[in-house]
């Protein structure tokens, strides 16, 4: 498959990153249209929705996370869409209209796509316009009534004009019932997402191509329980009356607060505008433009009862509403060029993004307004060459220096409700407060050709996470106190080999990830709130395996897995003490910091993941050729804090048990079986087909938050199934 992870077309074989492609046939029967369907398709990549939403992702790529949905903290994985950086995790999880392939690289990518790649990169290639008048149109309906229409349409080309548009709509009913009257169900859906795309052949060596893509969505989030009346804290008497309320089974109906409709709704809107000119046959000059919109609003019962305990509150207006609003945008010049033995990327970048969330919250019947904004001002410019030291013998130097500025503003005050402007005293009031930071960060490689078809390759690369506030605190001191940018390099070894005259593939590396300045949670003294620090070492060591292989004719296997081994070296914060009249454990932050490292697991780090996928070929019949694609992934037990081992060791710090707040072995097996090229007369082909997803009925709880006392769950879709039809032209 050609690729663009180094900025320039090459051949996956050729590129010195363990890195995974997904072309667009596999993407259409896998189901893939974003990065909510990422989980577990590539070694040591895991994706999770944020707990009590499933439209902010938790994207962990060889145990690189972000530990806070919250615009003031940025993820470590950088997605992009067509070479535009989406930069935050709030309403990243929408559907891609039109894809052609997803790149995922891993490891860190400082060098050529620069800030907030400490972990690694997603690039989703959407389908340029052919010129051709052609499309596709096709409906999908399933168990919970639920339907996917899709729809894309070429136009021939006018001139030097040629263009594109897409559509997609999905609907769903409500998978788990609210026995509260008036208060909607879980797991419904309401969205649409549409693109128009447009190239443009300006001159015979200057093109240009613009691309718009919007989605909204009008959702519930997955259901929302109670999975333990005692968190890290303990048992508490307070929360004795939850005991009546906790799932040991998927639960079909759950009552929740009247007062407290649960939704999620977003609405997202990118343009970009990509010129590129070829200067001569071995230079090219590309620039790419682009502006995105997010806006995103909720309102939710973490508590998944009709107590009213832990909210987020609705009112009649978006001023008591959950919203956040971001803005974001780029420019980007790149010289791509190659001249006899050496090839060349030299850039320049620069980014902005201007964010802002209203936050009510309600926890033990104390109404508050928790607002917050940020923004980024960065710019950078880059450089990597690769040269032909031999005819085998590839070596790759690139180094990138970025500037960036942080500003931050916070507005915290109580209320006594969210129905109407009964506002209080403010708590703290403070804006325009920033800093300012700069990296570098440089990549080595070494690509050896031993023959045609083996390729042997050595790297090192650094990458960084950006710095900035905890702008949710409500202590005017320690909001004004910047954590830093988080550092990690990477050394990485790997092959990468054809066979059995190309019948088969095989990739593998090893690598060892060595993270500082590892942003960390510790607790305010005196209160429950926490911020980000600079606390921590953490080295991650691993193997990744992926391959191909054409076991007869029409019969494909493809086969990935990743072992990821993450432990802390140092993690500074606050030692646990237990109090025996009580009988809770409590933050004792009155110790002083300890080194807690060696009692810690590592967040979002499953030790095992595995992926299976068979293509197979039934039958050619008169009637078209029939299919079966069965797809299996496997993510090992992991966990959603970097937890205390136990809170009874010395070493033990900060908040949380490894044991509560676990997320077990997960497996999904999927299949379809699909009757294609279907003849229906004409220049067109139809399509038929019937599939199954989560067909072991996987239903095992999900531990999300631990509040100390209590911990809440969130539930999967159960096993689905429906039927498919399109028809091709």
């Amino acid at each position: 498959m050609v690729v663009t992870a180094q900025k320039r077309e090459q051949s996956i074989q050729d590129v010195p990153i363990s890195m995974t492609a997904v072309g667009g046939e596999a993407l259409r029967t896998r189901g893939i249209e974003g990065i909510a369907n990422l989980n577990g398709i590539a070694p040591n990549v895991s994706f999770r929705e944020s707990p009590g939403t499933t439209m902010i992702s938790i994207v962990a790529i060889r145990g690189a996370v972000a530990g806070n949905p919250a615009i003031w903290m940025d993820p470590p994985v950088g997605m992009y869409i067509d070479g535009v950086y989406v930069g935050k995790s709030q309403g990243s999880v929408f559907d891609v209209v039109e894809l052609e392939r997803v790149e995922v690289l891993r490891g860190p990518q400082g060098t050529l796509f620069g800030r907030n790649t400490a972990g690694g990169a997603i690039n989703f290639i959407t389908r340029k316009p052919s010129g051709e008048f052609g499309g596709n149109v096709g409906l999908e309906y399933g168990r919970f009534d639920h339907s996917i229409a899709r729809a894309s349409l070429d136009l021939p080309q006018w001139g030097k004009l040629s263009t594109s548009l897409g559509y997609r709509k999905e609907d769903r009913d409500e998978i788990i019932e609210n026995d509260t009257p008036g208060v909607d169900g879980w797991g419904s859906k309401d969205q649409q997402a549409w693109r128009f795309a447009a190239t443009l052949d300006i001159t015979e060596d200057l093109q240009a191509f613009y691309h718009y893509d919007h989605s909204e969505a009008d959702n519930t989030p997955r259901a929302t329980t109670v999975a333990s009346v005692s968190g890290w804290q303990g048992p508490g008497a307070f929360y004795q009356g939850y005991k009546s309320f906790i799932e040991t089974n998927r639960p079909w109906s759950i009552a929740t607060n009247r007062d407290r409709p649960i939704f999620e709704e977003s609405e997202v809107d990118g343009h970009a505008l990509t010129l590129a000119w070829d200067v001569d046959e071995n230079n090219q000059l590309k620039y790419i433009g682009a502006w995105r919109e997010m806006d995103y609003v909720d309102g939710g019962d973490l508590d998944g009862t009709p107590i009213d305990f832990t909210t987020v509150p609705s009112g009649p207006n978006m001023y008591f509403q959950r919203h956040t609003n971001v803005e974001t945008r780029s420019h980007e010049l790149q010289w791509v060029g190659d001249f006899e033995r050496l090839k060349y990327v030299l850039g320049y970048y620069l980014y902005e993004d201007d964010g802002y969330t209203v936050g009510p919250q309600d926890f033990f019947g104390r109404p508050s307004r928790s607002d917050y904004g940020s923004e980024t001002d960065a710019n950078a410019w880059f450089v990597q060459l690769d040269y032909e030291l031999t005819d085998a013998l590839t070596a790759t130097v690139g180094f990138r220096q970025t500037e960036e500025k942080k500003t931050g503003a916070t507005h915290r005050f109580n209320t006594t409700g969210f129905n109407g402007p009964q506002r209080g005293p403010d708590v703290i009031n403070v804006s325009g407060y920033d800093a300012q930071w700069s990296a570098d960060t440089p990549v080595f490689a070494l690509n050896y050709a031993l023959t045609n078809e083996l390729n042997l390759y050595a790297r090192v690369a650094k990458g960084f996470k950006s710095g900035g506030f905890s702008s949710e605190l409500a202590d005017p001191v320690l909001v004004l106190q910047p954590f830093d940018p988080e550092e990690a390099w990477t050394w990485e070894g790997g092959v990468k080999a054809s066979f059995l005259d190309n019948r088969a593939t095989l990739s593998a590396a090893v690598f060892r990830n060595e993270i500082s300045d590892l942003h960390t949670t510790q607790l305010v003294p005196g209160t429950s709130t926490n911020f980000v620090t600079n606390a921590g070492e953490a080295t991650y060591d691993g193997l990744e395996l992926e391959g191909t292989i054409l076991v007869a004719e029409g019969w494909t296997v493809q086969f990935s897995y990743g072992y990821l081994d993450g432990e802390f070296g140092e993690f500074m914060d606050y030692p646990i003490d237990f109090n025996p009249v009580t009988g809770l454990y409590f933050t004792n932050t009155a110790a002083g910091l300890i080194d807690t490292g060696s009692n810690r697991v590592a967040p979002y780090a499953p030790e095992h993941t595995l992926n299976l996928n068979l293509d197979g070929e039934l039958a050619r019949t008169e009637f078209g050729t029939l299919r079966m694609i069965v797809d299996y992934t496997f993510t090992s037990e992991m966990y959603v804090y970097a937890a205390n081992e136990s809170l009874d060791d010395p070493r033990a710090g900060g908040q949380y048990l490894a044991s509560i707040g676990q997320i077990p072995d997960t497996p999904n097996l999927n299949a379809r079986l699909l009757l294609a090229e279907i003849p229906v007369g004409g220049s067109g082909e139809a399509e038929v087909s019937i599939y199954g997803r989560n067909l072991t009925d996987f239903d095992d709880r999900t531990p999300s938050i631990d509040f100390g006392g209590f911990v809440n769950a969130n539930w999967p879709t159960p096993r689905t199934y429906g039927m498919a039809v399109s028809y091709r032209w």
